[in-house]
């Protein structure tokens, strides 16, 4: 009997080690067996980063909720929030709280302006890109786009919210190919999608590093020395490629020796997205200003204002300046002596009042124009400095 109760003890023993110390193995959801993203779906739930449902399956195809995105997010790039305080109220001892709380604070989600984040709310197409291409860095909210975009989709005009997000995940290669020939941004994002996309995601190459030469005009080559100890990149930016420098738009030969840089590799292996960082230059001062004035002068038209070569400006916006000298009080006559002397001879009251009409025109202040229709560097950027501090306070406490 002793024995018999000796035996019964140690085979218990031996099946609570068996059950706490061998590892569960989640099976895999039945219904992604065939299914178009089913290797991404494996792959992340292999990686604990997805998971199925309680009845074993998947459900590939019904949408995801603001909170299950947020978790996917955080768990998959390890972010974790301080939860010192509640950012929404309505995610307030919700069960992703510390998710939501994680992204928020790494500036990848952003509430409504009702203040909620209405985390059970579905995810739509447009709202997944964004919060993918904010994950990747490449859209940070501070990029001044100068350079205009060929549209991919015909339902997403420019002056979409998410035009810009989109057109970024399209040259990275994140969107599946089902997302066309339209994009039908409000449309919602599935939970295949997710899968699918953030694998995309996770599996782009990046190189980050120190631009070791100026690259020649004409061949968009790019020397790289990593970050990390290994071999110099040598790249090549395809002309359809998009380039940041210090946020603003430009073209590859605009990069400069010693620049810090990342360059984002779509799923062909092409550069696909740059962005660099390094000492603002007189291109990049004229990038900031064309995105001041909202577009409505080009960094080469306002060249061409600061090399004095008025006459190559004016035409484009002479109807709607001249509309403009006579919206401050002056005569047909006036505003029209004023638009056709040649600029070095305009007398100082001349150019007062031009200044005026430019900066009702650009919606920039009078200082600014008068200095820019003056050609003086200094105070240029002094201005520009201080109209961009002002443009960032608004969007920060309006």
């Amino acid at each position: 009997m002793q024995s018999l109760n000796y035996r019964f003890i140690l085979y218990s023993l031996l099946l609570l080690i068996f059950l706490f110390v061998t590892p569960v193995v989640q099976g895999m959801p039945a219904d992604i067996k065939g299914h178009w993203a089913e290797e991404s779906v494996k792959s992340l739930i292999e990686e604990e980063i997805l998971n199925g449902y309680p009845d074993g399956s998947f459900r590939p195809d019904q949408s995801i909720t603001r909170a299950e995105l947020a978790k996917t997010l955080a768990v998959a790039y390890g972010l974790k929030g301080s939860n010192q305080n509640v950012q929404f109220p309505d995610t307030d001892q919700h069960w992703a709280e510390e998710y939501i709380a994680a992204l928020n604070e790494a500036k990848i989600i952003t509430g409504y302006p009702d203040g909620n984040f209405k985390p059970e709310a579905p995810i739509t197409r447009a709202e997944m890109v964004t919060m993918l291409t904010r994950l990747l860095n490449v859209d940070t909210g501070e990029e001044q786009y100068t350079i205009a975009f060929a549209p991919t989709f015909p339902d997403l005009a420019k002056d979409h919210w998410a035009f810009y997000q989109t057109e970024l995940a399209a040259k990275l290669g994140l969107l599946p190919r089902y997302y066309g020939p339209e994009f039908s941004p409000s449309r919602l994002a599935s939970r295949a999608d997710t899968a699918w996309m953030l694998q995309q995601l996770r599996n782009l190459k990046t190189v980050r590093g120190q631009v070791l030469d100026q690259p020649e005009v004409g061949t968009n080559l790019v020397t790289v020395q990593p970050e990390e100890e290994g071999e110099i990149q040598i790249a090549v930016i395809p002309s359809e490629a998009v380039v940041f420098r210090n946020n603003i738009t430009t073209t590859p030969e605009a990069l400069s020796k010693d620049d810090q840089i990342t360059i984002f590799y779509n799923r062909n292996d092409e550069p696909a997205v740059v962005k660099a960082f390094g000492e603002v230059n007189q291109k990049d001062l004229l990038g900031r200003l064309s995105a001041l004035v909202k577009g409505r002068l080009t960094a080469e038209q306002i060249s061409s204002i600061l090399a004095g070569n008025w006459d190559d400006v004016k035409e484009g916006i002479k109807g709607e300046l001249y509309n403009q000298l006579l919206n401050i009080g002056l005569t047909a006559e006036e505003a029209e002596s004023i638009l056709v002397q040649d600029w070095a001879y305009l007398d100082t009251i001349s150019r007062d009042r031009l200044a005026s009409a430019l900066s009702a025109y650009l919606g920039i202040t009078k200082d600014l124009s008068g200095a820019i229709l003056s050609r003086n560097w200094d105070l240029i950027k002094e201005y520009a400095r201080i109209e961009l501090t002002a443009m960032a306070l608004g969007r920060i406490l309006g």
